[in-house]
């Protein structure tokens, strides 16, 4: 049966020692739970030294880019053992993988039910317990060639210098309206205008990093927008290093 996108999804999360496991499923026409996906695999090597509420979040995180087609559009209830929303999307202080797998999770509406003892959630965990690599890469094509035109991502950008170094700021703003704030210290000696180039350039490999394809940008430098946007050109040579590799990384980008 087609999915209706006016359903809300179930999403039924599972980690055990070396794999993960993720059942998406709704109620069809007689309400009654259908699976639409299965996903599994078995975690790398690092993966394994998760902590098991790290294992749970990557599980979210899989599944939300493996299907992200399907689940953007609806609003998707969370299944697990304890509430994975809260801890990744409430904490603004969180740093490494969880705070880059909750950016990447901005744009999603989902909501948290207690796991309970239901179908779905049997079948996620023998997933979780015998992963298949058929599955996944079905899935991965099935989704790959599906096309979604999503609104841009918003970059803010901002950069100063001190007697000691620099700082770079940086906001990214999700289609959804979220905002994540960053902050950086630049342990070497820059001109304001350096700065500003270096928290451009971190907010463009984080964007990257995430595989979001389509960025806009606002920073308070007209000498940056306008060299950028080759209104200007750059004829300062200490800006030319700076300036050459935020264009490579903006050339990565489907629009901007």
């Amino acid at each position: 049966m087609p999915l209706i996108k006016k359903w809300s999804l179930r999403l039924y999360l599972s980690a055990a020692d070396e794999s993960i496991g993720t059942l998406l499923a709704h109620n069809n026409e007689w309400k009654k739970e259908q699976a639409i996906y299965y996903l599994s695999r078995v975690l790398t090597p690092m993966e394994c030294r998760y902590t098991s509420i790290e294992k749970l979040c990557l599980s979210l995180y899989y599944a939300a880019m493996k299907l992200r087609t399907y689940m953007l559009p609806v609003a998707v209830y969370i299944i697990s053992q304890t509430d994975l929303i809260k801890y990744m999307l409430s904490k603004p202080l969180i740093t490494g993988r969880i705070r880059k797998w909750s950016l990447a999770l901005m744009e999603f509406t989902f909501k948290y039910i207690p796991q309970k003892a239901v179908k779905g959630r049997a079948v996620a965990e023998f997933l979780a317990d015998h992963p298949s690599t058929k599955i996944d890469s079905k899935i991965c094509d099935e989704v790959d060639n599906l096309y979604l035109d999503y609104t841009p991502w918003t970059l803010m950008f901002d950069g100063s210098s001190t007697h000691d170094g620099g700082g770079a700021g940086i906001v990214i703003i999700s289609p959804k309206g979220r905002k994540t704030k960053f902050s950086f210290f630049l342990d070497f000696k820059c001109t304001n205008n350096q700065a500003e180039y270096e928290a451009l350039i971190i907010g463009l490999e984080i964007l990257l990093e995430l595989k979001m394809e389509k960025v806009q940008i606002i920073g308070d430098s007209n000498l940056i927008l306008s060299q950028l946007s080759e209104e200007y050109r750059c004829l300062n040579w200490h800006l030319r290093p700076f300036h050459s590799l935020a264009l490579e990384l903006l050339c990565q980008f489907d629009d901007f």
